[in-house]
């Protein structure tokens, strides 16, 4: 069932309601009114009727004076009809005040009895029909009535849910006709701050962000073939130089070592992949659990300690004695690829500093961490997509993969953290993280 339909019929439920709830209401009040009239004629005929009773005893009511529809009876002490106007009914004396006869059929007598002088009750008396015909008259009125405000009210509940729906169904048509080859294209947003702005906006808002992602896609791909077509290509023609020309023992072992090179290249760009597939929250389940953070600051630096040592370069660390509730694999590998990515640039001789602090109480804890080196810096026309796969933004050394920032980014955000760079003002890079802890 359509949004239109609903509406649709919901505006013919409640307006139906409405209109049965007013008619019940406009009926029970006419009937009341027709009720309430009748009894003041009754008392006023019956009062008048027994004062001429008292004053003139054996006189006849002068019947010419009654009203249309109205009758006379007057019962002795014994209970004996003394005097009944034409038309009136015959029945037993009431009691004084209100009552009725025929109740329950279609012929209905309401009745008002006074007493009198000497045990005479005066009863003034008078048919319903009136009152019976005019409400049911009333009643098929309402009826006709309500039938058509109903059908003015489908109607109206229809088009003014369509008039109302048209904008929602023109941004599905406009939604629905963008491609994959056009995600730059954007809803037209209405200038009205309602709720169909909003949606317009939220749309359009959405569909840059699946802009973005499709274009780190292309941007994953197109690097992902780069660096996997320049090792696969040469390792392609030292195998097919080796089949193909002679070779002595030499220039084999040369063909050998160059074609092994090659497949480490592979071999390590698999492993970035993996790792970096591994470090997105949508990767692994996160494994939470209690880390002895000064223990495995030492485990990265313990992992890079050859390389630093090649470098002629220094890890400095600073790292307070405390735990924190993190992934560890996670954390760890966040920490050792910003350490590996500044031991790739630090000049010889110099250090890389690691600094971590954890703040805050028992349920707003922050891990902060922080590495600076003194190498290159990062371009500023690149520090928007440092972290994205494949992204090389530092003249130095270029041996790796592109994946090591990549893989600390998901790492982090995995945690539902941020990460960022900073240039320092007295020369190379420092880049941060922190994560809740």
């Amino acid at each position: 069932m359509t949004i239109r339909v609903r509406l649709t019929t919901w505006y013919a439920v409640v307006g139906a309601v409405t209109l049965l709830v007013l008619g019940f209401i406009v009926w029970f009040q006419y009937a009341a009114s027709l009720g309430h009239g009748l009894a003041e004629v009754l008392i006023a005929e019956a009062t008048a009727t027994r004062e001429i009773v008292e004053a003139h005893p054996g006189t006849a009511p002068d019947v010419g004076l009654l009203e249309r529809g109205l009758f006379l009876v007057v019962f002795d002490s014994s209970g004996k009809v003394t005097y009944s106007s034409p038309g009136a009914p015959t029945f037993a004396r009431p009691v004084p005040g209100s009552s009725s006869i025929g109740a329950g059929t279609v012929n209905r007598d309401e009745l008002y009895a006074v007493a009198a002088e000497g045990g005479v009750t005066v009863v003034a008396g008078s048919s319903l029909a009136d009152i019976d015909r005019n409400l049911d008259s009333l009643l098929r009125t309402m009826a006709v009535v309500g039938a058509a405000g109903a059908i003015i009210l489908i109607l109206g509940g229809w088009w003014l849910a369509g008039r109302a729906l048209a904008p929602v169904a023109e941004l599905t048509r406009a939604a629905d006709a963008i491609g994959s080859r056009d995600l730059d294209r954007r809803l037209a947003e209405p200038a009205r701050q309602d709720e169909l702005g909003a949606l317009a906006r939220t749309l359009n808002r959405m569909l840059a962000r699946i802009e973005d992602s499709a274009r780190r896609q292309r941007a994953f791909v197109i690097g992902a073939s780069h660096d996997l077509r320049t090792p696969l290509t040469t390792l392609r023609t030292e195998l097919e130089l080796a089949m193909t020309r002679p070779m002595d023992r030499d220039g084999l072992l040369a063909a050998v070592e160059g074609a092994h090179a090659d497949a480490v290249r592979l071999s390590d760009l698999a492993t970035g992949l993996l790792r970096l597939a591994d470090a997105r929250g949508d990767g692994r389940p996160m494994d939470m659990e209690k880390v002895d953070l000064r223990s495995l600051v030492g485990d990265c630096t313990d992992l890079l300690a050859r390389r630093a040592a090649t470098r002629g370069v220094r890890i400095m660390a600073q790292v307070p004695d405390a735990e924190v509730s993190a992934d560890r694999a996670r954390l760890q590998q966040a920490i050792a690829n910003l350490l590996d990515n500044a031991l790739r640039y630090a000049p010889p001789s110099t250090a890389v500093d690691i600094h971590a602090t954890v703040t805050g109480d028992r349920e707003t804890r922050i891990l902060q961490v922080e590495v600076l080196d003194l190498g290159p810096g990062v371009a500023a026309d690149v520090q928007a997509s440092l972290f994205e796969p494949f992204a090389r933004s530092r003249t130095g050394d270029a041996s790796g993969t592109g994946l090591g920032l990549a893989s600390a980014a998901a790492a982090v955000h995995a945690h539902g953290g941020e990460i960022g760079y900073v240039a320092q003002a007295s020369g190379g890079s420092r880049f941060w993280f922190w994560i809740p802890a």
